[in-house]
């Protein structure tokens, strides 16, 4: 079953917004009698304090419940087929979401017929993956019920991230460490999870003191607290009879670059889950130098532990990412959320945005041609960013040169086409080096120096020269490791460079891509 992929899969937000912790969309807050006593000195204060609100009855259905269901299927591991599947039937909404999850476009090469029942699945898929795709959904049941706020919805998105973070380490790796690997990397953030769900006054000192102290969050949270987040979480575990292997892999790591790891097997998914929640902490991860850099550190800080390269590591992301949203209908959550935009966030209408993306989204479910998706993208784009001129260019074959094919811009200059067109060929500027590399390049100041010598002379005499170009852009399009495509964009100074919510939305709008190539080509 190493070679089994899963659903279990999220994407990656850095949104915390205390002011809106408190805010429920579904006009129903939870209510409770203010914060949980704690005594930084004495830990069994709080913990004994936020065990007795999670038995309570304040809250409008009791942990201690579903905690025993996932409970109830986690310890299942030598249990028979059949014992199993009466566990899942005996549950209507588990039951329905497993087999649309198993019938969704993920799992539906296994079957051509479609899978309309437990015992069904289970014989196609393996028992062991069934089962532990019920016990995913019934952790991500449990956040989902009661992600009224907009950080708790954020958490449980990011818990189903690391969960298909895992499994696709244990796709490339072929090795399937049990559900203890992916159910630990869901649950890896249980104790800060239920601190802002059960005590969100406190939650807020914690963040309070993080940035007024300038403090890891861990040493924030044992200083009011009195214990750290992962140490609540384990404890709360045990608590609840987890199975012991997770609650063991739960347990966070100190490592420092470059040291020599000897790891003892049973320490292995340990190492694994922390890993996977660093990877899933760098902020909107793509191809761009930034994230590879962050991958980079990482996977030498871990060398040992998995013998990934940053593209690598960035990819298990990435793919992640992308099946949660895929997913998202079937798992009946948003994965995009809201943020506050301003003209410093290089986006004019985020409202249009998502609109267009969706409308794009729609031409690639309906079969409409390549040129029809791509003249919706390119649309979207010129509408909601505050870029100057946007070209999506189509690598031509018989010539192997990069020719503009849709170009968008309000005062587009004319032969503006005609000069962006080049030659692919190694080591010839920055744009050959975005495609020999396989990253993404932003020029923030062209006129700088440093950035005139590695811009080809072809750009600088046909278009930084000659038009309003503060800074630029470049996307290459890879299917299957070739090049087919490139997004190139570009900005005066009146305009500003590309932040990270912008980036976000352009490798967004490449996948869209990759999609649309992938498509057709079959």
């Amino acid at each position: 079953m190493g070679d089994r992929d899963s659903s279990h899969t999220g994407i990656d937000l850095d949104v915390i917004c205390i002011e809106e912790l408190l805010d429920r969309d579904d006009g129903a807050p939870e209510k409770f009698q203010g914060s949980i006593r704690s005594d930084p000195k004495d830990y069994r204060v709080y913990l004994n304090g936020i065990i007795k609100r999670m038995q309570g009855r304040e809250a409008f259905l009791t942990f201690s419940q579903q905690i025993n269901n996932v409970n109830q299927i986690l310890n299942m591991n030598y249990s028979s087929a059949g014992d199993i599947a009466r566990v899942i039937l005996n549950d209507l909404s588990l039951t329905a979401q497993v087999l649309k999850l198993v019938n969704s476009s993920f799992y539906r090469h296994f079957s051509n017929k479609g899978i309309s029942t437990i015992s069904e699945a289970m014989i196609i898929l393996g028992t062991d993956e069934i089962r532990e795709l019920a016990a995913g959904l019934k952790v991500f049941e449990m956040m989902k019920s009661r992600a009224g706020s907009r950080l708790l919805k954020d958490k449980m998105l990011r818990s189903l991230h690391r969960s298909g973070v895992a499994r696709e380490i244990e796709r490339e790796t072929g090795v399937r460490s049990s559900d203890a690997f992916p159910i630990s990397a869901m649950l890896y953030e249980l104790g800060e999870y239920m601190v802002a769900l059960l005590d969100p006054d406190t939650y807020i000192k914690v963040e309070v003191a993080l940035e007024e102290g300038r403090l890891s969050k861990e040493t924030a949270a044992k200083m009011v607290l009195g214990l750290s987040y992962f140490e609540l979480g384990q404890m709360i575990a045990l608590k609840f009879n987890f199975p012991r292997k997770i609650v063991q892999a739960m347990q966070p790591v100190t490592l420092t670059a470059g040291q020599t790891l000897k790891i003892a097997p049973k320490e292995e998914v340990r190492y694994l889950c922390a890993f996977v929640y660093e990877l899933c902490n760098i902020p909107a991860p793509g191809n761009d130098a930034a994230s590879l850099d962050a991958a980079g550190k990482l996977v030498d800080k871990y060398r040992g532990v998995l013998d990934f390269d940053a593209g690598q590591a960035l990819a298990l992301t990435c793919t992640a990412m992308d099946r949660v949203t895929r997913h998202a209908k079937i798992l009946g959550v948003d994965p995009i959320f809201a943020t506050p935009v301003t003209k410093a966030s290089g986006i004019k209408n985020k409202e249009k945005l998502d609109i267009g993306i969706n409308s794009a989204e729609e031409a690639l479910d309906e079969g409409l041609s390549i040129h029809e998706i791509f003249t919706r993208l390119i649309d979207t784009m010129a509408q909601c960013f505050y870029f100057n001129q946007i070209i999506i260019s189509i690598r031509k074959k018989e010539t192997n040169t990069m020719e503009p094919r849709f170009i968008r811009g309000e005062k587009r200059p004319d032969g503006f086409s005609r000069a962006m067109g080049f030659k692919i060929e190694p080591a010839s500027g920055i744009f050959n080096n975005a495609i020999e590399r396989k990253i993404d390049i932003i020029v923030k100041d062209a006129k700088k120096e440093f950035s005139r010598r590695q811009i080809p002379s072809w750009y600088m005499e046909k278009i930084a020269c000659t038009f309003p170009v503060m800074g630029f852009g470049i996307f290459p399009v890879f299917v299957d490791g070739k090049i087919v495509a490139m997004i190139y964009v570009d900005w005066d100074n009146k305009a500003p460079a590309p932040d990270r919510d912008t980036l976000a939305y352009i490798q967004r709008f490449r996948k869209l891509m990759i999609k649309a190539f992938t498509l057709h080509s079959k």
